[in-house]
C-alpha cells in the first residue's frame, strides 16, 4: 500500500494552507499598519529625539510633563475640540434639515424637485479639500477675494480675514460646506429607507409634522445618527488640509490644533521626541470616541 497522499488529499491541504494564509492577512495588515507604528510612536515619545541636533536620549515621560504643563498645549486642545464640535454640531444640523427638506419637497411637488436640490447640495463633495481650501482662502484674500469686493459694492470697507481671530471661524465655515453633504446623504438615505407604516399610524391619530419626527422619525433614525456623527466626529477632531493650506495654523497659533501642532514639533522644529508625545495625546480622544461607540452598539445589540 502506498504511503503518498492522494492528489485529492494534497490539493486539499493546499487549500487548507492557503485558506490559512488568506485568514492571517488581516492580523499581518493589522501588525504592519497599525500596531508598529503605534509601538514606534510610544517608543519615541519617551525620548527626546532632536534630529537636527544629533540628540537622542531616553527622557522617560518628560515630554508628556513638559507638554501637559504648558498653557499653550491646553489652549491647542481646547481649539481643537472647539473645531470638532462646532462643525459636527452645525453639520449635523443642516444636513438633517436638508434631509428632510428633500424628502418634504419630494412628497409635495415631484421626486424632480427632490433629485434638483439632492444634486446642488451635494456639489461642495466633488471639491477635493486641498481645491476647495485654496478656492476659499482666496475668496478671503484682502484684495482680491470676491467677499471683500462684495463688502466694497455694499459700501463697507476690505477686511483682512485671513490674518484676523475671524480666519479659524471661517475655516470651520469652509470645513462645514465642504463635509455637511457627507452627513446629507446618509441621513437621507435613512429617511428614505424608513418604514412608512408606524408614521402613516402617527398622521392617522393625528400627530403634527413635528410630533411625527420626534416620536417616530427621530427614534427610527438614532443607529444610522449615532454613526453618521463618529463617522464625522473622527474625520473632523483629525482635520488637516483646510487648516493648513487657509492659515499654517495661524495667524500666531490661533487656528493651530492637534494635528497642526504635530506636524510643525516635527517637520519644523525637527523635535520629534515631543511631536510623537502630542500624537499620543491626540490619540486619546478618537480612542475615547470608538470605546463609546461600541458600548453603544453593545447595548442596542442586548
Amino acid at each position: 500500500m502506498s504511503h503518498m497522499a492522494s492528489p485529492a488529499a494534497r490539493t486539499d491541504r493546499l487549500g487548507q494552507y492557503l485558506l490559512g494564509a488568506l485568514l492571517a492577512l488581516p492580523f499581518l495588515y493589522i501588525a504592519v499598519f497599525y500596531a508598529y507604528p503605534i509601538y514606534k510612536v510610544v517608543s519615541l515619545s519617551l525620548r527626546d529625539f532632536q534630529i537636527a541636533y544629533g540628540i537622542d536620549d531616553w527622557i522617560g515621560l518628560g515630554n508628556y510633563t513638559e507638554l501637559l504643563s504648558s498653557a499653550e498645549t491646553w489652549r491647542t486642545l481646547g481649539r481643537t475640540l472647539l473645531y470638532t464640535a462646532i462643525c459636527v454640531g452645525v453639520s449635523f444640523g443642516l444636513g438633517l434639515g436638508m434631509a428632510l427638506l428633500t424628502v418634504s419637497l419630494a412628497d409635495a411637488f415631484s421626486e424632480r424637485f427632490g433629485r434638483v436640490f439632492r444634486h446642488i447640495a451635494i456639489a461642495p463633495m466633488i471639491f477635493i479639500p486641498a481645491a476647495a481650501g485654496v478656492m476659499w482662502a482666496f475668496a478671503y484674500t484682502e484684495h482680491y477675494g470676491w467677499v471683500n469686493h462684495i463688502l466694497i459694492a455694499l459700501g463697507f470697507q476690505a477686511y483682512p480675514w485671513m490674518v484676523s481671530d475671524a480666519a479659524f471661524f471661517l475655516v470651520m465655515v469652509t470645513d462645514i460646506w465642504g463635509w455637511t453633504p457627507f452627513i446629507y446623504l446618509i441621513l437621507l438615505a435613512a429617511l428614505q429607507s424608513l418604514p412608512q407604516e408606524p408614521i402613516e399610524a402617527a398622521r392617522v391619530d393625528g400627530a403634527n409634522a413635528w410630533q411625527v419626527f420626534r416620536h417616530v422619525t427621530f427614534p427610527l433614525l438614532k443607529p444610522v445618527i449615532v454613526i453618521a456623527l463618529t463617522i464625522k466626529t473622527l474625520d473632523t477632531y483629525r482635520a488637516f488640509d483646510y487648516l493648513w493650506i487657509m492659515t499654517n495654523g495661524g495667524p500666531g497659533t490661533s487656528s493651530t490644533t492637534l494635528n497642526l501642532a504635530t506636524y510643525k514639533t516635527a517637520f519644523q522644529n525637527l523635535d520629534f521626541g515631543k511631536a510623537s508625545a502630542l500624537a499620543v495625546i491626540t490619540m486619546i480622544f478618537p480612542l475615547t470616541v470608538m470605546i463609546l461607540f461600541l458600548a453603544f452598539r453593545r447595548r442596542q445589540a442586548q
